[in-house]
């Protein structure tokens, strides 16, 4: 799929390239995650670097950023010897796409602070598609997701329900294991990207 750059009410999408960065990317998803209240540490400010810093780290934090500063953040992650965080509560199901021979990646920490949130949404996804195809070559994206959220991905960006509704301990709430082949997910982000383009209000970024 053909990377589409997009001008959103002066939006901009990019892998986090500062520990600046990281860290207010860390702030927008302890500031959600409370707001909807999901148990979650907050960030230390004096810390000198996180996991997704660290040389070792399997994991890339993708962040939107606008006029105000910072309106959106995701982290793609890869698969590698400590497996993904999905594994703690879904092992048996990704151990299984494992055993078929994909390659397996998730989508995590996922924040919007933004009017525009599909917009926002379709942005970062867009970014961590492309990412997970040119780093590690992902065949198949994860996801977990509460369950209230479901409809949502199924119906707009073509998830499939992978593991049942159980306890993500990570934030102390019930989640849905989400799966999407990344042929799939490309496909239909192309075309969403090209219906939002259409709209009066967006323009292609030169």
């Amino acid at each position: 799929m053909k990377m589409i750059h997009m001008k959103v009410d002066n939006m901009r999408v990019d892998v986090a390239r500062s520990r600046e960065e990281i860290a207010a990317a860390h702030r927008l998803v302890h500031r959600r995650y409370r707001w909807r209240g999901y148990e979650i540490d907050a960030p230390a400010d004096d810390s000198p670097a996180s996991d997704v810093e660290a040389p070792e780290s399997r994991e890339i934090t993708i962040v939107a950023a606008g006029e105000g500063g910072m309106i959106g953040t995701c982290t793609l992650g890869f698969d590698g010897p400590r497996g993904l965080h999905a594994d703690a509560s879904y092992g048996d199901v990704i151990r299984a796409a494992r055993e078929a021979g994909r390659r397996v990646g998730e989508i995590t920490r996922l924040a919007i602070d933004s009017t525009d949130s599909k917009a926002v949404l379709l942005s970062l996804f867009n970014l961590a598609f492309v990412t997970g195809k040119a780093i590690d070559d992902v065949t198949d994206v994860f996801i977990e997701v509460n369950p209230r959220h479901v409809l949502f991905y199924r119906r707009v960006l073509g998830f499939t329900v992978a593991g049942g509704e159980r306890m993500c301990e990570r934030v102390g709430a019930p989640s849905v294991l989400l799966h999407a082949e990344m042929q799939a997910l490309g496909a239909r982000l192309d075309s969403l990207s090209q219906r939002l383009l259409a709209e009066p209000r967006y323009e292609r970024a030169a």
